[in-house]
């Protein structure tokens, strides 16, 4: 009985299950057709895959954020909207005040 060495296989990408891109072997000597590529997906974090162009022979991708950076981007939202109503709040107080102002000013003359 004869053993492969790892040098003797290839690593394929099924385009199909684009939830688990991670290598299958296949021997050196088989020719890889569809729905199997020999193209590394990307892996970077900000990076889906979202098909494979067997026309052009590369990964379909979209970019997108993190669920860390959208938590972020978040709490930032929320903390600028508290913000904005504290201002709110000052400048109606702040209206009412030069409102009283120029009603005094008005009866004093």
């Amino acid at each position: 009985m004869s053993y492969m060495a790892a040098e003797d296989y290839k690593k394929i990408y099924d385009t199909r299950d684009l939830q688990d891109l991670r290598p299958l072997l296949a021997p050196m000597d088989r020719t890889t057709f569809h729905p199997y590529t020999e193209v590394h997906p990307p892996d970077d974090s900000h990076t889906l895959v979202t098909g494979f162009d067997f026309n052009r022979q590369q990964w379909n991708v979209v970019s997108v954020a993190t669920p860390e950076e959208v938590e972020e981007l978040q709490e930032t939202a929320d903390a600028l909207g508290r913000q904005v109503v504290q201002l709110t709040l000052q400048n109606m107080q702040l209206n009412q005040l030069v409102q009283q102002l120029i009603q005094g000013g008005q009866q004093n003359d």
